[in-house]
């Protein structure tokens, strides 16, 4: 994973998603990484209080982004997909 581009996968907006598809990824042997990222839409509170919801931004590497859009779908997880 050193060497290849990593491209971002999905998005995961709470943590019951991000464990499915960490649940995911890792039964199928895909090395990945995450990073906190800000979400589009605003919570009530955020507007009120001028903070932004965060999730977890999922990255593979490029030559297996194909597969584990396939793998995540499978799952039922297309909703989180980054196209």
């Amino acid at each position: 994973m050193e060497n290849e581009k990593l491209v971002p996968l999905c998005v995961a907006a709470s943590m019951r998603d991000s464990r499915r598809i960490e649940s995911v990824l890792d039964g199928a042997g895909i090395d990945y990484t995450f990073e906190i990222t800000p979400l589009a839409g605003k919570s009530i509170l955020g507007i009120i209080f001028g903070t932004m919801k965060k999730g977890i931004m999922f990255l593979v590497p490029e030559g297996i982004y194909e597969k584990c859009l396939t793998l995540l779908e499978d799952a039922g997880l297309s909703g989180l997909v980054i196209r």
